[in-house]
């Protein structure tokens, strides 16, 4: 029985991956004609939706151009896309390592997601984001034939999180590959926002937060008390979206947006903003660094061999060079640079200075030790905490209420103001009903 989704190949043409020289990456069929040096191609119908919805993303709202790219597929199980569009085929890595992949059988793969296949596994896999700490998300993409699976009962879709030791977390599994894109553009603005938390705060207000985050209430971020955390919310969606999220004329859609806003603030908070065991030794040693002018002067064993001195940090343990405006990490045979300090620190630390500091001596970590978070109904406040605690979001809301004062209503910034002052308003009506109960 064909698949209509990648139907059979007796139209005499070869599976090939293509591009319109940037985005997605598509499979397909050529029969190696051009036109004007782009490579005609054609896809099965179970491919078409996405070729369309990356057609129309590029239309600019031309209504008789999208009408056009409507009318392409007709009845046939292939769709032709040649001869006046800008197509050509891309090279990727992973059909060399899974040979007996059929290549016209693989999934869309979005431009902004990496390669992560390894020969000794089941099956391709891409990283559709990395979280601060280098925790990096993956998606394995299985043999559309199950006969060809290590076990073919299994989902041919599997999505993955890792924490800050490399431990999988299973988030979806099944045979869905429009699930799979709705979690990992999830999952990418969580790491987006997450990121750009630990590039704004300090050091020590990165490690406060969190740790405070152990033991926050549901919808509520300790980021928030040192920045304005969603601004940077608004940053992460239109750098992964490509959009500002406003209301426009779809309210379906729109909503739709915020639940996925809510769903990455989620994950955030949960997975990347709250401090893990491992993630508590990282802030702490964080906490250990300092610069220098000269490293070897400071008694670092530099890489290179001249007699010169490099300015950069120092830390208990490892260190890192200054380079220009990058910091460039050392270790081994190995040498990356890093445009931001954090990622920097991030990479030395899982390379290097978590394993040398587990066999020196553990890292201090000042603040509270490690306690689970209890269900919102079961944490129990004493009223001078749910006092002070109620009256710093007060505080809060009541900078939020002054700025959405002279925002409008309908932009980006205005509906997330009316948000945040909806949830923490909320949270704050909860701390003050936790004392009152019997």
């Amino acid at each position: 029985m064909s698949d209509p989704q990648h139907p059979p190949s007796h139209h005499l043409m070869r599976p090939v991956l293509w591009s319109f020289g940037e985005g997605p990456t598509f499979p397909g069929y050529t029969d190696d004609t051009t036109w004007n040096g782009f490579l005609n191609v054609s896809v099965g119908i179970g491919i078409w939706p996405y070729v369309l919805r990356e057609l129309i993303a590029g239309a600019d709202g031309d209504a008789e151009r999208i009408a056009e790219y409507r009318g392409m597929a007709t009845d046939s199980s292939m769709v032709s896309i040649s001869h006046g569009y800008t197509t050509s085929a891309v090279d990727a890595k992973w059909p060399w390592l899974f040979p007996d992949y059929p290549l016209a059988t693989m999934m869309p793969i979005p431009a902004t997601w990496s390669e992560m296949s390894w020969r000794h596994e089941a099956a391709p896999s891409f990283g559709p984001c990395v979280g601060p700490m280098g925790e990096a998300a993956q998606i394995w993409i299985d043999y559309a034939d199950p006969a060809k699976r290590d076990v073919p009962e299994s989902s041919r879709f599997t999505f993955s999180r890792r924490d800050a030791v490399g431990e999988l977390t299973v988030i979806y599994a099944g045979d869905d590959y429009d699930a799979v894109l709705t979690h990992a553009s999830i999952e990418a603005l969580a790491c987006s926002l997450s990121k750009r938390v630990a590039y704004e705060m300090t050091a020590e207000e990165w490690q406060e937060t969190r740790l405070r985050n152990r033991t926050t209430p549901d919808n509520v971020c300790a980021s928030h008390d040192f920045m304005d955390t969603n601004i940077l919310m608004l940053e992460a969606w239109e750098a992964e979206r490509g959009n500002a999220l406003l209301p426009g004329g779809e309210r379906e859609r729109f909503e739709d947006d915020l639940e996925r806003v809510n769903a990455a603030w989620d994950i955030a908070t949960r997975c990347y903003l709250t401090a893990s065991e491992e993630g508590a030794r990282f802030d702490a040693w964080r906490l250990t660094g300092r610069a220098v002018d000269g490293l070897r002067a400071a008694g670092m064993d530099l890489a290179h061999d001249d007699d010169g001195d490099t300015p950069g940090r120092i830390y208990e343990p490892g260190f890192m060079e200054r380079d220009l405006r990058q910091w460039v990490v050392n270790v081994s045979n190995t040498s990356h640079a890093f445009d931001t300090l954090f990622d920097a620190e991030a990479h030395l630390w899982s390379v290097f200075a978590s394993g040398e500091a587990k066999e020196a001596r553990p890292l201090a970590v000042t603040a509270a030790p490690i306690r689970p978070v209890s269900p919102p109904r079961e944490i129990a406040f004493s009223e001078q905490e749910v006092t002070v605690t109620a009256d710093a979001i007060e505080r809060r809301l009541e900078v939020l209420r002054q700025r959405a004062a002279t925002t409008a209503e309908a932009s980006s910034e205005g509906l997330f103001l009316e948000e945040s002052i909806r949830q923490l308003a909320g949270a704050r009506d909860k701390l003050r009903a936790a004392t009152q109960r019997p």
